[in-house]
């Protein structure tokens, strides 16, 4: 019996670590197919874990106007309404970077 209790136990304190403290909030993992979580040479994807969301949200509504050109950021944005934006911009701020 307790064999079978130390793999559960270990298995739940995994799954409740940081992510489950800090639950990714909806419309946020649609940033991570390419915003990668960590640090890929050669790329001009921008990592977005641990920027300030300030920035984040500055950066978003700037391709939602149309005052940053990229060819997929734009019609994303505008997917997105402000109060989403905020929370994803906080979640990402508050990631490793």
């Amino acid at each position: 019996m307790h064999r079978l209790l130390l793999p559960a136990l270990v298995c739940a304190l995994l799954q409740a670590g940081p992510a489950a403290a800090a639950e990714m909030p909806p419309g946020a993992s649609s940033c991570t197919g390419c915003h990668a979580s960590t640090k890929i040479p050669d790329t001009v994807i921008p990592r977005i874990a641990g920027r300030k969301a300030s920035d984040i949200v500055k950066s978003m509504s700037e391709f939602r106007s149309g005052g940053l050109q990229s060819s997929v950021m734009g019609r994303i944005a505008k997917g997105f309404t402000d109060p989403q934006i905020d929370a994803i911009a906080a979640w990402f701020a508050a990631q490793p970077e």
